[in-house]
């Protein structure tokens, strides 16, 4: 009777574990957490990357932090600092020795900009390279109201001066003019734009549209438009043994139609 009993208590305590296991939450996927370092360039197409990943990926976060300049890119993801860095141009002799995968993700449009207070909307390239090498320095020279041109560049190594001289007809033989302002930061480049007026800058146009700045037409071009002279490439680096987890799952989103959507919703276009 007593051994009946016992088996019986065994049974039972079994049945309950079993009911416990069954009840019992399924065990969540660890949550993480991604940081993509690198160039102020494309950061608006990074952020609407980020909100589309997450969609499907809720107890992931992926992070873009401030700019550190696409050579900081290189430099902290190819000496393991990062896992994924964001870049506005290509790997430089100096930087092969990281071993870096370069993965253009984006195209976006770098544009010319002016202080509210300058009349003019469009100017043509041969135009704008004067104005930058400081042979043409008043509005009412190219059909603008009476004013002083104040320049404003940015500095050595910086993508979207790259970005021009790469693409900007012409510009490749400008030496900009030594009475120029230089900008060390994008957020720095519209402050000096925004406040002082007849004031010309360039940068990349999705960031420009969020600042009170008139944006240029180039010879008739509108930045939308398809054969717009000048334009940046967003890029994503990494080493290949980084190729795993959540870095895998964002590089392979990176090539699906929803990614698509979000960077043209960036005001850029996919890479192809």
């Amino acid at each position: 009777m007593i051994t009946l009993f016992k088996r019986l208590r065994h049974h039972r305590v079994t049945l309950l574990c079993a009911l416990a296991l069954w009840a019992a939450p399924a065990p969540q996927a660890r949550a993480e957490t991604l940081e993509i370092v690198g160039t102020g360039d494309g950061m608006i197409v990074l952020h609407a990357l980020a909100k589309a990943f997450s969609v499907n990926h809720p107890q992931d976060e992926i992070v873009v932090p401030d700019s550190i300049g696409s050579s900081g890119g290189y430099k902290a993801v190819g000496n393991d600092k990062a896992l994924l860095g964001r870049v506005a141009r290509k790997i430089k002799p100096r930087e092969e020795p990281y071993g870096l995968t370069y993965l253009p993700i984006a195209k976006f449009p770098v544009v010319f900009f002016v202080n509210k207070s300058v009349t003019v909307s469009n100017l043509s390239a041969a135009q704008i390279n004067d104005i930058y090498r400081g042979k043409i320095v008043n509005w009412s020279e190219v059909g603008g109201a009476e004013g002083k041109i104040r320049v404003v560049r940015r500095e050595e190594g910086d993508s979207s001066l790259g970005n021009l001289r790469a693409t900007f007809p012409g510009f490749d033989e400008v030496t900009i003019t030594p009475y120029s302002k230089t900008a060390t930061l994008n957020q720095h480049n519209f402050e000096i734009v925004t406040q002082k007026e007849g004031t010309i800058g360039f940068g990349p146009y999705a960031d420009a549209l969020k600042e009170n700045v008139t944006i240029l037409n180039i010879d008739g071009l509108a930045p939308t438009d398809e054969n717009y002279p000048s334009f940046g490439t967003l890029a994503l680096i990494f080493k290949a043994a980084n190729r795993q987890g959540l870095v895998e799952a964002f590089l392979k989103f990176v090539e699906t139609s929803p990614a698509m959507q979000a960077i043209r919703s960036a005001h850029a276009t996919p890479y192809k």
